[in-house]
């Protein structure tokens, strides 16, 4: 993959999901343990809607309002509500039903481990550049730990529009009061972290960790790495 001069950059902005951590495992562990408080608590719910049933309402509800579509907080409690509605429970409780469940699963699916590389890479880089987040995820980075390692850090679910919508980048860029040239973009999606920042004017660096193959109808990214660790040299070449 190409690399280019990064000398104008004077931030960098993290995706965070299979960037700075791995998240599947953590997801199916929160679906877990969000299953079993549903049992342990509100057994109706399980019991009417399998985990695959409520996967779907969440995808309808996703389609029936498109301008909630980037807000995974409200679609999760949204569900929640709607399935406790439908099992039977009180109307009025349905809405404290899918906060405390939502909660539930919210503690669970912030207990990351941030990969082994991530912490040193951020002490190092924050000494040189700013330092900022932009995920389409309901990450808490205070919960996690790692909130005092960046100055801005936004998500779908603030802004009210999610990756790749140009608004997402120049919210960014705004916060920063910089100029889109002078941030970097780094993450692992190629439309959300590599094409659409790039289209905002920012540079960019694709984060595979796989070793995937860069999609063949795609713009390849300013520069490649295999995880963050390696963005210190990378911008010392400048």
């Amino acid at each position: 993959m190409r690399r280019m001069a990064f000398g104008a950059v004077r931030a960098i902005c993290f995706d965070l999901d299979n960037t700075l951590w791995e998240i599947e495992p953590v997801l199916q562990r929160a679906e877990a343990i969000l299953a079993d408080w549903l049992r342990d608590r509100y057994p109706r719910i399980p019991e009417r809607f399998p985990a695959a049933e409520m996967l779907a309402m969440r995808a309808a509800l996703s389609r029936d309002e498109p301008h909630q579509a980037h807000d995974f907080t409200y679609l999760r409690r949204e569900t929640l509500a709607r399935a406790a509605a439908a099992a039977g429970y009180e109307p009025e409780s349905c809405a404290s039903i899918a906060h405390a469940a939502f909660d539930a699963w919210h503690a669970a699916r912030n207990q990351v481990t941030p990969y082994a590389e991530t912490l040193p890479a951020l002490e190092r880089l924050k000494a040189r550049f700013r330092l900022a987040t932009l995920s389409n995820g309901n990450a808490d980075l205070a919960r996690i730990g790692l909130a005092h390692h960046f100055e801005v850090s936004l998500n779908a679910g603030l802004l009210g529009c999610a990756k790749p919508d140009p608004r997402a980048y120049e919210a960014v860029a705004e916060a920063l009061t910089l100029e889109p040239a002078e941030i970097l973009f780094v993450g692992d999606e190629p439309h959300a972290d590599v094409l659409g920042p790039r289209a905002a004017g920012m540079h960019t660096v694709w984060v595979n960790r796989r070793g995937s193959a860069w999609p063949d109808l795609l713009s390849a990214a300013d520069a490649s790495v295999v995880h963050i660790g390696e963005l210190e040299a990378l911008l010392a070449e400048t």
